[in-house]
């Protein structure tokens, strides 16, 4: 009981803290012939879908990566949405037959 108040003082805390609620989303990059699909993990989004794209495209371009169109949702204030569309994406690339890359947090996206 104690660690679930705790939780929700932290999370309430950050949220004020930020003067928003936490939003998330993903990003989904995919090779000019769709035969590579790279997807990153579900993250906080704070700031505009364009810089997340351009963080992601910049991400895979330094492991030598090039020529994607990379794509990032709107971000969502509900995470669990977020990462139902995350497994929707990879579902669908899966479908198509894309040999799918997870991007993990921790290399994306570049903090501020």
């Amino acid at each position: 009981m104690r660690r679930g108040i705790a939780l929700a003082v932290m999370l309430c805390s950050v949220a004020s803290a930020h003067g928003a609620p936490q939003r998330w989303t993903f990003c989904v990059a995919a090779s000019q012939s769709g035969s590579d699909v790279w997807i990153s993990e579900v993250f906080p989004a704070e700031g505009d879908r364009e810089r997340f794209e351009a963080a992601f495209k910049s991400a895979l371009e330094k492991t030598g990566v090039t020529g994607v169109d990379a794509q990032c949702p709107l971000p969502r204030a509900d995470k669990v949405v977020a990462v139902n569309a995350q497994f929707d994406a990879e579902a669908f690339n899966r479908k198509l037959g894309a040999a799918l890359h997870e991007v993990p947090a921790r290399e994306f996206p570049e903090r501020r």
